[in-house]
């Protein structure tokens, strides 16, 4: 009887596991502020000290952006001629950024001050009004960014050496 007992509950609760497990529900991956700023969740503090010894001193080239809905949520986002978001590449120095800007006719880049809030990893300058690092490895990073009035997760993956010095030269580097 009791054999019988535990395959029964046994039964049950395979049952009531799968059940569980194939009705997930699907969250938003952002939560809006009141100022509907998007946040990630749980947002792992990216020490000054990180920053100072990963980010400082490299370009960053833009790889792939994620358009973040109202909803809290991101879709793929590739840029096109008709859009107006044109992805950037980034250098930071010490105290100054210099964002790297494509344009159709011409290469052209623009340097400014900024500061880092390790606080909630935000990057302040007058260049960009909303630009907070989510995820950072000595290889790649992932800011939110706000550009031309909508909000965008973006990933960046570290510069070769002659790739930055095209940057620096005004082209858009060729892969080698």
């Amino acid at each position: 009887m009791m054999k019988k007992a535990y395959r029964l509950l046994a039964v049950l609760m395979f049952g009531i596991l799968s059940q569980a497990m194939t009705c997930e529900e699907e969250f938003p991956e952002y939560i809006m502020s009141e100022g509907e700023i998007p946040q990630v969740p749980y947002l792992t503090t990216i020490s000054a000290g990180f920053f100072q010894e990963n980010i400082v001193g490299h370009g960053w080239k833009w790889k792939a952006s994620w358009l973040i809905g109202e909803d809290g949520y991101g879709t793929s986002f590739y840029p096109t001629d008709e859009s107006s978001f044109v992805p950037n590449d980034y250098y930071f120095g010490t105290d100054s950024m210099t964002i790297f800007l494509y344009r159709l006719d011409s290469n052209e880049r623009h340097t400014e001050s900024y500061s880092y809030d390790a606080t909630n990893n935000l990057i302040i300058s007058k260049a960009i009004v909303y630009m907070q690092l989510v995820v950072a490895d000595s290889t790649s990073v992932s800011f939110i960014e706000r550009l031309n009035g909508h909000y965008y997760k973006s990933t960046y993956e570290r510069m070769l050496p002659y790739e930055l010095n095209a940057r620096w030269n005004g082209s858009k580097p060729e892969k080698e």
